[in-house]
């Protein structure tokens, strides 16, 4: 299963997925979640109190969606049912 979300993460890394509090939000297409970006960019931009960082759009492979992985998912989050995960663009 192929999914994207966004970071602000500099670096990828083991750290990446560990559940800091901070809601990670997941899209089925690489156009949502560009749009998402985009308008996140847009929002912040205009505000003018925020600086803007880069942000990397991410694709996400999951392992198959087993009775075991959706347990481990709801248990332990995310991270340990990723097989892989690249940054595929990054919006300045």
């Amino acid at each position: 299963m192929i999914l994207y979300t966004y970071s602000h993460e500099p670096e990828m890394g083991e750290d990446r997925w560990k559940d800091t509090g901070i809601r990670d939000e997941f899209f089925a297409g690489l156009d949502e979640v560009r749009q998402a970006v985009l308008n996140l960019r847009a929002e912040m931009l205009a505000a003018g109190d925020i600086l803007w960082q880069p942000i990397h759009i991410e694709l996400v492979e999951l392992l198959a969606p087993t009775t075991e992985n959706l347990l481990i998912l709801l248990n332990d989050g995310i991270g340990p049912i990723i097989h892989r995960y690249e940054i595929v663009e990054t919006v300045d």
